[in-house]
């Protein structure tokens, strides 16, 4: 009896998988190539003689479109994090800013490289991942320059990172594989939680984590500190393309929610800035004028 009701289970298993990828093939089919859509704009070959109406075939807009935007924000990304370096070493000092929301961003940026480098999706859609990686490493190093020091504690937390990142890269964590009561009872639609599912979802709820102990710390001051607008601006710009392209390229749940979150945190952070940024200022100034 186990054994055939064992067998209708995977029988009812392998329909599902086979009746989704005759979904995925039907959105395959629906989604245009750069290809197909270069054919539509150019028919004669020449890209001299472009094809005016084709060129509002509203399916390759939207593909076009996306494109753009990707390689925009992967670009933006090589420096989107440059004016927050720049303003801590002028100040000299990282006064603001919350070391946790320093350290998880930087442990969410790895997580989520590690997730994307190997699956083999369009750099324009996750490349930007790669930049802020780089850039993150450089505030977190200039975070414990100025704080504790570039010694054996950071040393200890550099090699700890480089751990973390090198297992979830390399999928080097087993396949958990999940009782069928507890799948059924919270929704999942399968009950093997893989490496690449934990790399996926940890971007998700460290960056919640990351930005969050920023965002208290800021009202709980009145003011920003050494938070760069320019960073955070080009980061809620960024975001908010990114949820675009992810609608428009990746059916990926993952990816969606972690855009979507990025860019909420994103924006309450700018949008601090902008309420908050001077407010430190005159407190200096009050300061200096109690001190003469």
């Amino acid at each position: 009896g186990r054994e055939r009701r064992g067998g209708g289970e995977g029988g009812r298993g392998r329909e599902r998988e086979r009746q989704g990828g005759r979904e995925r093939e039907r959105e395959i089919q629906v989604m245009p190539s750069l290809e197909s859509c270069a054919q539509l704009y150019y028919p004669s070959g020449s890209y001299f003689v472009p094809d005016a109406h084709a060129i509002f075939d509203l399916p390759c807009l939207k593909l076009v479109v996306s494109k753009v935007l990707g390689y925009g924000i992967v670009a933006g990304s090589a420096m989107v994090k440059l004016p927050q370096v720049a303003k801590i070493a002028r100040a000299g000092n990282v006064d603001g800013l919350s070391s946790s929301s320093i350290a998880l961003e930087l442990t969410a940026t790895i997580a989520s490289f590690s997730y994307f480098a190997p699956l083999g999706y369009a750099f324009s859609t996750w490349g930007e991942n790669l930049f802020l990686l780089v850039q993150n490493v450089l505030i977190y190093a200039l975070h414990s320059h100025y704080t504790s020091g570039l010694g054996p504690s950071f040393a200890l937390g550099a090699a700890a990172y480089t751990a973390f990142g090198s297992v979830l890269f390399f999928r080097l964590l087993p396949s958990l594989d999940v009782p069928q009561a507890v799948c059924s009872g919270v929704g999942l639609s399968r009950c093997r939680v893989t490496c690449a599912d934990v790399a996926g979802s940890l971007p998700i709820l460290l960056s919640l984590g990351s930005r969050l102990p920023q965002i208290m710390q800021n009202m709980r001051q009145g003011h920003t500190g050494q938070l760069a607008l320019a960073t955070y601006l080009l980061t809620t710009l960024g975001g908010c393309a990114r949820i675009f392209t992810t609608m428009q390229e990746i059916d990926d749940p993952l990816t969606l929610a972690q855009a979507l979150l990025n860019f909420l945190q994103n924006a309450a952070l700018l949008l601090q800035i902008v309420l908050f940024g001077s407010a430190a200022r005159p407190a200096k100034q009050a300061m200096d004028s109690k001190n003469l």
